[in-house]
């Protein structure tokens, strides 16, 4: 390994540590803004820490020298599965990459009311956790619902302030 090869892995692996630091400090600044439980910042950190590993590997790989052909290959083939993971319906990799941007960008936290609008299968209930994967919510029949970070981050949301009084049919019926 020459000189020059030793000084770009020796940048790489300084700006993935310093890197790191600033997403560490970025998402513990912005999780305790929104009073967001402490769990839930390591999922984010550890989610975006994964990524910023896959880039400076990728950077390393290719300012070390080695073929721009064995470059593209490895981030087209990693793009293209990413590409497909993420934005398939239901998928876990989906679910996560949701709940990163409910984490920076959504207005609800735990504690929330809210509605999950979405036709006849309307959700309403104040958010008790949100996880890497699910919003976790108790109804106001005191049920447990779970509803996918990626459908969440679909539809609309409405946050109520207080909790839904529910109405009786009957009431309705006879109005």
């Amino acid at each position: 390994m020459s000189l020059y090869t030793a000084g770009i892995l020796l940048t790489v692996v300084i700006g993935l540590v310093l890197g790191n630091r600033a997403i560490k400090k970025l998402v513990n600044r912005v999780g305790a803004e929104r009073h967001i439980d402490e769990s839930r910042i390591d999922y984010v950190i550890k989610s975006i820490q994964l990524v910023w590993v896959f880039i400076g590997v990728v950077a390393g790989i290719a300012l070390t020298g080695s073929s721009v052909e064995d470059v593209g290959v490895l981030v087209g083939s990693s793009l293209a599965f990413l590409g497909v993971a993420l934005f398939a319906q239901w998928s876990l990799l989906s679910n996560a990459t949701a709940s990163i941007i409910v984490f920076f960008f959504f207005p609800y936290r735990v504690g929330s009311w809210v509605e999950i609008i979405d036709g006849d299968n309307t959700v309403i209930g104040q958010i008790k956790e949100i996880t890497l994967f699910h919003v976790i919510m108790l109804d106001e029949d005191n049920a447990i619902v779970t509803y996918p970070n990626s459908l969440v981050f679909q539809k609309a949301v409405r946050i109520t302030h207080n909790k839904p009084v529910k109405k009786d049919i009957e009431d309705e019926i006879n109005k």
